[in-house]
């Protein structure tokens, strides 16, 4: 697994001249543990990443990074299980300056095709009682999408003694390159304690109409001391042709906890469980309920 560094200019360029269809970006639950954190609660993003999401109240760094490397047991992308019944390794880098936030974040499937970079920008708004982020997302997934059987198989369905497994394997993929460009936007608010309700939109400029919503409900709840905290969520996803154009509305309910262990200022250590219910839009496109874990380590300065 490796991460791959770019400029700002060349993130831009590169997401305006990639214009095939996208698949949007991954729904990546980690929050990085840092002080800023502790002043700027994080809000998954468009891209799934830790975005910044409330305005400061005290004073605090003017820039900081942090970098977190994980696993998950299933990717699951806004319901959408990208990944089969195996996992995906996730690797994380962000950095900020004041409100202004960039990430880059990866994934590549252990045991399966999936491939996803996604690099973002966003800016922290602070408009009193309320935080709104607006921000851009772009996503390339590469992977292998089933083209169908090989020009040979009318043959082996003459030829005894062939199955349906062997006629399968003749089955032939190819690599099939996806890049989407997604403006988003969360408005929320973290005047509440414990809890940051708020609303994530995303619209994708490749596919259209394809827009999603989530109504989200995000938990920080202090066990011990600084040391290890809850960090419980629920949300209701909405879909407005993003994952599926035949029905516009009811998509999931998705909930689950994760738990992080501060080792030290630096470094933490995470892990959670999350749980999605399909609603009428993913049952239109086959997909079911889905259960999966994740886990991981987070450096941050």
């Amino acid at each position: 697994m490796t991460l791959r560094t770019t400029s700002l200019a060349a993130f831009l360029t590169l997401a305006f001249i990639c214009n095939a269809p996208a698949h949007g970006p991954g729904a990546h639950r980690h929050k990085a543990e840092d002080e800023h954190d502790r002043d700027h609660p994080t809000e998954e993003s468009g891209s799934g990443k830790s975005i910044n999401s409330s305005h400061n109240h005290e004073e605090s760094r003017r820039w900081g990074a942090s970098l977190a490397a994980g696993w998950e047991s299933r990717h699951i992308h806004y319901g959408v299980n990208e990944t089969g019944n195996s996992g995906a390794y996730t690797t994380e880098l962000s950095f900020w300056y004041q409100n202004l936030m960039l990430g880059a974040w990866s994934g590549f499937g252990a045991g399966n095709a999936f491939e996803e970079w996604d690099f973002t920008i966003s800016y922290n708004l602070d408009l009193g009682a309320v935080f709104l982020i607006p921000g851009f997302n772009f996503r390339y997934s590469p992977g292998l999408v089933e083209e169908g059987h090989s020009e040979g198989e009318e043959e082996h369905d003459d030829h005894e003694g062939h199955d349906q497994e062997e006629l399968k394997e003749e089955t032939h993929s190819h690599v099939h390159n996806t890049c989407g460009n997604e403006v988003f936007f969360v408005l929320g608010t973290d005047r509440i304690p414990y809890v940051t309700p708020s609303m994530f939109f995303i619209w994708d400029l490749n596919n259209t109409p394809g827009a999603f919503m989530e109504l989200r409900l995000d938990g920080d709840v202090p066990v011990w001391k600084n040391v290890f905290s809850l960090q419980p969520y629920a949300l209701l996803g909405l879909n407005f042709g993003y994952n599926t154009q035949d029905y516009f509305g009811w998509n999931n309910v998705q909930f689950g906890v994760e738990a992080t262990w501060k080792i030290n200022k630096a470094v933490s250590v995470f892990g959670g469980v999350n749980y999605s219910i399909a609603l009428a839009a993913l049952e239109d496109i086959g997909q079911g309920n889905e259960v999966w874990a994740n886990a991981g380590v987070s450096l941050t300065y």
